[in-house]
């Protein structure tokens, strides 16, 4: 029986081969696969969507195979040799791990240019959502360095590139995701902002209160009466 897990695997799988090659019967071999798992998607009772995870592949191309009966035959890699080839493709021995939630903020890079991350989001799986970045033009193997459990993953994201940015320490020349900092430096904003955030939230409450002890304003000029 299909596993959601699975299925997102053998997709992220087959795009992290697809990507790693320039050679065209090795990618319409991997793009043969994806479409396999968005064809049976709905068969298995999901949509398309959670099983690519909201990922950037060849859609164009994928889906002229979507139709195809043949798509995806040829390559017999189960559902948990594509996991575990995954979980291989990404260095995850520094990893720090922090927060709650069901999204997560994550930071990676690599040994060969430690003074620069890379900070995205996931809705799932941090290390598959990795794996797919990976290129011909990866100079290394990605270290995930922080993965930060969240429920708000997209407004912590755009707080930390809207900070690091304001100090200066964007990458030039590269994604809009890439800064000059490090995990200490992205550790401590992540509690900044969380404190900030607890913050408002109490002066907010207090405010509110304030409100409520307060008199009536008067209306047209009139003043209140007790």
């Amino acid at each position: 029986m299909a596993t959601l897990p699975g299925q997102r695997a053998q997709f992220t799988w087959g795009l992290n081969e697809y990507n790693k090659t320039d050679d065209p019967e090795q990618r319409a071999r991997f793009a043969r696969h994806m479409a396999k798992y968005i064809r049976d998607a709905r068969t298995n009772g999901f949509t398309v969507e959670q099983v690519t995870q909201g990922q950037s592949y060849p859609a164009e191309e994928v889906q002229r195979y979507v139709n195809e009966p043949e798509a995806g035959v040829d390559i017999e890699v189960s559902d948990l040799q594509a996991l575990q080839r995954l979980e291989t493709a990404v260095d995850t021995t520094k990893t720090r791990r922090k927060g709650t939630g069901t999204r997560s903020v994550y930071a990676y890079g690599y040994r060969c240019a430690p003074d620069r991350l890379k900070i995205g989001y996931t809705d799932g799986d941090t290390v598959q959502r990795i794996a797919a970045q990976i290129g011909t033009s990866t100079p290394d193997k990605p270290v995930l360095f922080l993965e930060v459990r969240t429920d708000n993953c997209r407004a912590l994201e755009r707080a930390l590139h809207s900070i690091l940015a304001y100090r200066g320490r964007k990458v030039a020349g590269a994604g809009d995701e890439w800064f000059l900092t490090s995990v200490d430096e992205i550790e401590r904003l992540c509690d900044f902002i969380e404190a900030g955030k607890t913050q408002s939230l109490d002066a907010d409450e207090s405010a509110a209160d304030d409100t409520l002890n307060q008199p009536p304003k008067p209306l047209w000029g009139v003043p209140a009466t007790a």
